[in-house]
């Protein structure tokens, strides 16, 4: 789905709000279009919603919506199509399913609420963990947020990776470098999503600063990513979002995606680098994370990688 994913793309961050205006006047059809049959996905899905009593205690809340769970929806068909599109990627590959992300996403989330750990609960707002596992070893907390209305209406806010960790790993890589290594080529060279190839190649961090592998190994994992340069690219302008996100969603995914491509950089491509990515859209991610994440506060330390290298300075900025 090149078109809808470029869309989101450019609409995640005001930066890209002409970009994106100006795709939707090239084919505001295609758009309706598009609309319509996500919109039309959505009520298929047919989730009328959760309802409890809002006298009840917060732990009474939660074990209604669990046993409801697959009944959740996001209060707006709009903004569950863009989260769908958006943050689909943030779930393990296996869970996302072939063709719309729609119903993935809503299932992911269900599964959730119904089977994750109750993090923290109070009238308005229950925060449900689920710790979910990857390949080559990996597991990725994910987290749903659900509000409660004074009413009694419940419906999903968020869900992805958590956006205020409370310290707790969110990415657990339990692999060897050697073991990431050789699942980055062989999803890079199988086709399997750009972003999973990415975190297998920060997972082999934990070899740092020594290099990973034998050089005919590390040579074709560069030659691999090469022949995917526009999805190399894309993920250089998904970083960018997230870095742009940060005051919204916090600095989680901003970091993990920067660092996987300076692990990149720095294991993998080398000097060329230089050919395959932009450099200053790098100089801008950097410039944002050097100020937004001051601002906001780092990430906890028990939530960033292990094997991180120290002088990834974005997960642990200086005080403004």
């Amino acid at each position: 789905m090149p078109f809808r994913d470029g869309m989101f793309e450019a609409m995640s961050n005001g930066r890209e709000d002409e970009i994106a205006a100006n795709r939707m006047l090239a084919d505001p059809q295609a758009v309706r279009g598009q609309l319509a049959a996500d919109l039309a996905e959505i009520a298929a899905l047919g989730r009328g919603g959760v309802q409890t009593d809002p006298a009840a205690g917060s732990r009474a809340m939660a074990e209604v919506v669990r046993a409801n769970a697959d009944r959740l929806a996001f209060r707006s068909p709009v903004e569950a199509a863009t989260l769908s599109l958006r943050r689909l990627r943030e779930l393990p590959v296996a869970e996302r399913g072939a063709g719309s992300p729609i119903g993935p996403y809503h299932a992911a989330a269900s599964a959730t609420v119904a089977h994750g750990e109750l993090r923290s609960a109070s009238r308005g707002r229950l925060v449900f963990d689920r710790v979910a596992a990857e390949v080559a070893h990996t597991t990725v907390t994910l987290q749903a947020v659900v509000e409660v209305d004074a009413d009694g209406s419940v419906w999903l806010e968020a869900f992805g990776w958590p956006a205020e960790p409370d310290g707790a790993p969110i990415w657990v890589f339990g692999g060897t470098a050697e073991e990431y290594l050789a699942q980055a080529v062989t999803d890079a060279r199988s086709g399997m999503p750009f972003d999973r190839v990415m975190s297998m190649v920060l997972g082999t961090a934990s070899a740092w600063p020594g290099p990973v592998g034998t050089e005919a190994r590390r040579i074709e994992l560069a030659e691999a990513v090469a022949a995917r340069r526009g999805e190399l690219g894309a993920y250089v302008s998904n970083a960018e979002s997230y870095a742009l996100a940060v005051r919204a969603h916090g600095p989680f995914a901003a970091c993990f995606y920067r660092s996987a491509l300076e692990t990149l950089f720095e294991g993998f491509l080398g000097g060329a680098a230089v050919s395959l990515v932009d450099m200053e859209e790098i100089e801008e991610i950097d410039d944002e994370l050097r100020d937004v994440v001051a601002e906001v506060g780092p990430v906890p330390p028990g939530a960033v990688p292990a094997g991180i290298p120290s002088h990834h300075w974005w997960w642990h900025p200086p005080s403004p």
